[in-house]
């Protein structure tokens, strides 16, 4: 609840403070006093328009500040939490606005910069506005959904419907994202097959290119092979200069040597093993190139087999061995992409679900809507007839939406609150209500009856009093008091009938000082309060019998 205002050079008031009642509050005083501008200081710091107009003429700049109690579990105190606006500890609210000559503002909630969205959004959570203002809860249509449902009782069913339409727009969500990879995840697959195939086609070994690159090395250079073998073997073996002939002369010299001194025994028997060994080596330079074979059709078969070899290189290792690494991971891949298409049908079975549960919830949210809906208006009429508006017309218009993505985290349902004030004419939504006096009277009326579900603590009533007086000016006095046993209720009236039945009374007053004329707010003793109620019912002259009357409607409204 708003527990105190204070207003500082703004319109023609220079400094004042309130301290608000937790129920009914009333504001009284002449016409023209300054009554609505604490109306209209509330209005700005609960996020309304700031304009240069607002601040006191020589004065750089006008200062709002409000405390309101709050409860730390309440939706206030969510809110601030959701914003990071977390509250201090205890249960005060302070918000703070400030106005400067250029029309430029700024707000703070507990100390903090806020932008007007925060301010406004925790506003609409702390107070209505009811008369010539915009910030009017139930002039929203999903306020007004709200309220007919905790008429009809079917708010858990509500909140059922939200959990679960909520669940399911988190599968939705994540199925649209798995749909949307799906193309991607076939062409993927594609693709991988592809590699797969290619690589597996190859049918590669280990170690195989190295050695096919010996052989084409070979085969590419047969006619020169044989040439060089073929010399070798000359040198070595048949030509008339041949090592081995000549090596042999040296070993029959080593021979007759030892014959005469064996001590030349080992250089003789090195010479026969070498001469062994060369032998062998010819035998091998023989075999050798007898055995080479010029083949160009497998020289073809080696260069088209390297050719494969080397393009799977470039595209996927520079080694067979990297190669068949990449084989066993395009494998790996493809195993991933199968169970990813599992989870895809998990996930569109699991959206029927949701979906058909959220379905089945919002028919019955609709059916309870429709029901309560027409028992509300007739309710409404009622209270509208006894707050002088008998003849007006009261409507809840219904539009359901057969298709479930018209759905939203409400239901199927979008509606409106509807009126005719007059015989006749066609009903208007709330919104569009003219008069301020009117609007205020529905609002009191809807409040009245929806106060047990209403979610916000201050109601401020603005000219609920236009256009009424005598015994319907008592009704409305009556169901203002019986409201504030819920809510706390600042009402600005003219009539003495609702005064009379204020917790507290305060009178606003205009007057010249110093050459400026300002605005005070005065709080009414018993006294005082006899007095300005005699005032409303006589004007200027106070007469014996306007001091009388106005005790005796204290004394009533107290009983």
């Amino acid at each position: 609840m708003l527990r105190e205002l204070r207003i500082q050079n703004f319109a023609i008031v220079d400094h004042l403070e309130i301290q608000f009642h937790e129920q009914l509050n009333v504001l009284t005083g002449e016409t023209g006093s300054g009554k609505s501008i604490v109306v209209d200081a509330v209005d700005l710091l609960l996020g309304g328009r700031a304009a240069s107009e607002q601040v006191r003429t020589g004065k750089d700049e006008a200062v709002l500040e409000a405390a309101f109690q709050i409860s730390d579990t309440g939706p206030v105190a969510q809110q601030l939490r959701t914003m990071e606006l977390s509250p201090d500890p205890g249960d005060e609210l302070i918000i703070r606005r400030v106005v400067s000559r250029s029309g430029k503002s700024r707000a703070q909630i507990n100390g903090r910069l806020v932008t007007m969205g925060q301010l406004q959004q925790v506003g609409n959570l702390l107070v209505d506005l009811h008369g010539q203002h915009e910030h009017q809860s139930l002039l929203h249509p999903e306020q007004q959904l709200f309220l007919l449902d905790a008429f009809a009782g079917q708010i858990p069913l509500r909140e059922e419907f939200h959990r679960r339409y909520l669940d399911f727009e988190k599968i939705r969500q994540e199925l649209a994202e798995w749909s949307g990879r799906e193309q991607e995840r076939f062409q993927r697959d594609d693709f991988l097959r592809f590699q797969a195939q290619e690589i597996e086609s190859a049918q590669l070994s280990p170690g195989e290119d190295s050695r096919l690159e010996r052989e084409r090395n070979v085969l590419s250079n047969a006619e020169r092979l044989a040439v060089l073998t073929e010399e070798a073997y000359q040198a070595l073996y048949e030509s008339d200069e041949a090592i081995l002939s000549r090596l042999a002369r040296v070993e029959f010299l080593l021979g007759e040597t030892v014959r005469t001194d064996d001590r030349m025994q080992p250089a003789a028997d090195d010479c026969t093993a070498a001469a062994a060994q060369l032998r062998d080596i010819a035998a091998r330079l023989r075999d050798y190139k007898e055995a080479i074979d010029y083949d160009p059709q497998r020289l073809e078969q080696i260069e088209d087999r390297l050719h494969v070899m080397t393009a799977l290189k470039k595209k996927y290792a520079p080694t067979l061995e990297g190669i068949l690494s990449v084989l066993e991971k395009i494998h790996e891949e493809r195993e991933g992409l199968s169970s990813y298409a599992e989870r895809l049908e998990s996930l569109k079975g699991a959206a029927d679900a949701a979906r058909e549960e959220c379905a089945a919830l919002a028919r019955r949210l609709s059916k309870g809507r429709n029901r309560a809906a027409r028992a509300l208006e007739k309710k409404i009429e009622k209270e509208l007839g006894l707050l002088g508006m008998a003849r007006t017309a009261f409507e809840i218009r219904i539009e359901t939406h057969e298709a479930f993505d018209a759905m939203g985290p409400t239901g199927a349902d979008v509606l409106e609150f509807l009126v005719a004030p007059n015989p006749g004419e066609e009903p208007k939504p709330l919104a569009r209500i003219a008069s301020g006096g009117e609007m205020s009277r529905i609002m009191l009326s809807l409040k009245s009856i929806l106060a047990a579900e209403d979610r916000v603590p201050t109601l401020v009533f603005d000219e609920v009093d236009a256009g009424i007086g005598g015994a319907v000016a008592l009704v409305v006095g009556k169901r203002l008091r019986a409201l504030a046993q819920r809510h706390q209720v600042l009402c600005v009236t003219h009539l003495p009938q609702i005064a009379s039945q204020a917790e507290t009374h305060f009178s606003v007053e205009k007057h010249a000082a110093e050459g400026r004329t300002v605005t005070r707010v005065r709080h009414l003793g018993e006294k005082d309060r006899v007095e300005e109620i005699a005032r409303m019912l006589g004007g200027r002259e106070l007469t014996p019998t306007a001091f009388k009357h106005a005790r005796e409607m204290l004394d009533l409204a107290a009983q």
